[in-house]
């Protein structure tokens, strides 16, 4: 299965972390049917939500059936989320609609923008807890495609709205919130010690870490180039290292984003070495979206497929990668018969997948950027 093919009679995901293809909801190829509003409790981990894409639509838009978040919990269960924001049509082309949803990683917990009162809530999918965070931002306007992130386990959000640079920091349980200084994100925030590390982004440049507690400040330059390439894209902190999988070519060259080197730097002297990421030839795109372990960090990435088959979504695959070795092995596989709309693939529960060894034909690489 893949996550670009069309929708077939009979959904199925796959879940390569726990080894078995559940079949789901029975839907018309042509008309896809909206899944059951996700119980108040009992309805388990979850594994990744996504929006798909509507082929009755003219431009294949989350329209229609396909106009709710749809959660897909650990054994293959699909929920759809009617209470989430989560597309927009907007009157910029250049504008996509989508609007954040997160789940924790270790998949107990879901974040997103409640559509009946604006806010910001954080949801825990056994008991059927809901914290309403103090963030509140009216749907439709410039600051509500909102970025949502938990930061290491479900008791802390990041929100940052979409037409300012300040992040918000949100303690979910305490129903605090914190604003960060003007363009810098947050990257890690140990609730034990307080100490946060964020990140300075300047254009195109990744900029710089900022380490925040103990009564000092320390700020350090992020390294413009790794190994001659350009570093770009996602970064992941824990307790003083950060991560990055840097890409082959800058966006602006195609682009080709296939991960070279997986570059770990001290937030506090910006000191960075670099390891080679052992991840499968097909890997078009890997982002780093958090630390498994003190060795190992998370990687969502996307595969070429044989043939004419579409490639897969970022996201699809979840790579374990160890910083030292570059080894990595496959953590989930997560894939559903129905089109995901541009993207629109958020991933959680990867804490408490167990191990599997990495699976799938290898697909020959084809043209990437500017080869």
């Amino acid at each position: 299965m893949n996550l670009t093919a069309r929708l077939y009679a009979t959904a199925v995901i796959t879940l390569v972390a726990t080894g078995i293809a559940v079949p789901a909801r029975a839907a018309e190829a042509a008309a896809p049917s909206r899944p059951p509003a996700l119980p108040q409790s009992g309805s388990g981990p979850a594994a990744f939500a996504y929006l798909c894409a509507n082929p009755k639509d003219p431009d294949k838009s989350p329209t229609g059936a396909c106009d709710t978040w749809r959660l897909v919990t650990a054994n293959g269960t699909i929920f759809s989320v009617p209470e989430a924001v989560a597309w927009e049509k907007s009157r910029d082309s250049y504008e996509d609609g989508i609007r954040s949803f997160a789940i924790s990683p270790d998949g107990t917990r879901v974040a997103y923008h409640r559509a009946r009162d604006d806010r910001v809530v954080v949801r825990e999918l056994s008991s059927g807890k809901s914290w309403t965070t103090p963030y509140q931002v009216p749907t439709g306007s410039p600051a509500s495609p909102l970025t949502l992130k938990f930061v290491r386990d479900g008791g802390q959000l990041t929100i940052l709205a979409g037409d300012a640079e300040v992040t918000t920091l949100v303690d979910v349980e305490a129903g605090t919130a914190r604003r960060m200084p003007k363009g810098w994100a947050v990257l890690d925030a140990d609730p034990d010690t307080g100490r946060i590390t964020l990140q300075e982004r300047s254009g195109m440049n990744v900029g710089a870490f900022r380490t925040v507690g103990g009564g000092r400040t320390v700020t350090a330059k992020i390294p413009v180039y790794a190994r001659k390439h350009f570093i770009w894209g996602s970064f992941a902190a824990r307790d003083g290292r950060a991560a990055n999988l840097v890409p082959k070519e800058p966006p602006a060259c195609g682009p080709d984003m296939t991960p070279v080197w997986l570059a770990v730097f001290s937030t506090r002297t910006g000191k960075m070495t670099t390891v080679k990421p052992r991840l499968p030839a097909d890997v078009y795109r890997a982002d780093v979206i958090d630390w498994l372990s003190p060795q190992e960090i998370v990687a969502a990435a996307g595969r070429e497929r044989p043939g004419k088959t579409p490639d897969t979504t970022v996201g699809s695959y979840v790579y374990a990668v160890n910083v030292t070795t570059g080894a990595s092995r496959l953590i989930a596989k997560l894939s559903t018969s129905e089109e995901v709309y541009r993207n629109s693939l958020a991933v959680g529960g990867y804490t408490t997948r167990p191990d599997r060894p990495a699976a799938g034909k290898l697909a020959k690489p084809g043209k990437r950027g500017c080869e």
